[in-house]
């Protein structure tokens, strides 16, 4: 193996799934109905750099309505949920594991393969994306590695397995595939290969499903530090041809350099510059969510500015809600890649608990005021004179002035 990060040794130190209770009721539950099983991907390659997975891959030479079989007489939930390309996934307990037989493609569409089934683990291998991906891990704790992908992760190189252009022409999702890799594997090492054949792919991407890019793009943004592979993405020309509109990697670094945490959508707002109708329009593109829309609309609302006191600080976390108000503060800092001018923002958010406005339209009633528009009226103008007085005024006080007033 090449020199590089040190891996863990997962057959002596077994990452926790390979101790679940439920790991062993369904790998039972497949030898009995007379298949081999492996773990694979994410949850081995993950275990082997000592990160703990929720996601469970595992790989048979059963077919998958043997798979099904053989979960359904152990008493496992079985989910037919790809079964054309031969994925089952077992519920055992509040656990989930994703059973996939062994396969080839046949015929490639860009995206979606026809598959056949298959006995041989190293074709299974070789149909897949990058080598660290195609990582098995028996039931006996051997570590099967049929395309170097345990030298490519210990050196933190994103390889694909056999040619990059091959790899590409099956499933072309793989380019935005590759920069997300590189975004939590990469080490400044981008392959060669690899960039040459996005290079060449960049401007056929326009027929990916939106919502394959969208989630592609946000896991890419709430990595670490997403910056290098973004900077690969401009190089090749991928990110001009994904989002058709002007990006600030500039200013999303500044964004990350700041002493605060941010997530994948507020970093998405700072690579668009914080700019509105950027924002917005490629929302839309992505289909991003209801929710997703109106935070990011939030977040470009202009109502946080520069060196707020903490009175009026706390207004808008009243009117706003701390998201919104930290979520324009962060935007806003990451122009100068400073915090100073946003810290009692900052301040007044942490631990914020919005106050309850002690008045009703019951209270105005029993004062005697009319049902109708008035009592609306009184209540709003009440309430601003509440939040003035950085909410100290009591339930008597207002009531007072209102004795006043009327």
């Amino acid at each position: 193996m090449d020199a590089g990060v040190p891996l863990v040794d997962i057959a002596s130190r077994p990452p926790s799934w390979r101790r679940w209770p439920e790991t062993a009721m369904v790998l039972k539950a497949l030898m009995e109905e007379g298949g081999h099983a492996r773990f694979v991907g994410g949850c081995v390659r993950d275990a082997l750099i000592g990160i703990d997975s929720e996601d469970i891959d595992i790989a048979t030479d059963l077919l998958p309505g043997a798979v099904l079989q053989g979960l359904e007489r152990a008493g496992i939930t079985a989910i037919p949920t790809g079964l054309d390309h031969g994925t089952v996934t077992a519920v055992c307990g509040h656990r989930r594991f994703e059973i996939t037989s062994l396969r080839v493609d046949v015929i490639s569409h860009g995206r979606h393969a026809e598959v056949a089934f298959t006995h041989d683990w190293e074709l299974d291998a070789a149909r897949r994306d990058f080598t660290f991906n195609a990582l098995y891990l028996d039931p006996n704790g051997e570590l099967v590695d049929p395309v170097g992908g345990l030298a490519d992760l210990a050196r933190r190189h994103v390889r694909f397995i056999g040619q990059a252009e091959d790899r590409l022409r099956e499933d072309r999702l793989r380019v935005l595939r590759y920069f997300r890799f590189y975004a939590r594997f990469g080490d400044d090492n981008p392959d060669e290969e690899a960039l040459a054949a996005c290079v060449r792919w960049a401007d056929r991407l326009d027929t990916l499903s939106v919502e394959r890019v969208q989630k592609e793009m946000l896991l890419l943004l709430g990595t670490e530090n997403p910056v290098p592979a973004l900077r690969l993405m401009a190089e090749t020309g991928v990110l001009a041809a994904i989002t058709g509109e002007n990006t600030d990697i500039e200013r999303l670094q500044r964004m990350l350099s700041l002493r605060r945490s941010s997530d994948a959508l507020l970093r998405f707002a700072a690579l668009l510059g914080g700019e509105a109708g950027a924002m917005r329009r490629l929302a839309g593109k992505w289909r991003f969510s209801n929710k997703q829309k109106e935070r990011l609309a939030c977040m470009t609302g202009g109502e946080v500015t520069a060196g707020l006191d903490a009175n009026a600080s706390r207004a808008l976390l009243y009117r706003l809600g701390t998201e919104a108000v930290v979520d324009q503060a962060m935007l806003l800092a990451s122009c100068a890649g400073r915090l100073d001018e946003y810290q009692t923002c900052f301040d007044a958010a942490e631990g914020w608990v919005k106050p309850q406005f002690p008045l009703s339209g019951h209270d105005l009633r029993a004062h005697g005021m009319s049902e109708g528009a008035e009592i609306g009226r009184q209540l709003r103008e009440m309430e601003e004179r509440w939040i003035a007085s950085g909410f100290t005024l009591s339930r008597t006080e207002l009531l007072t002035s209102l004795r006043r007033d009327t």
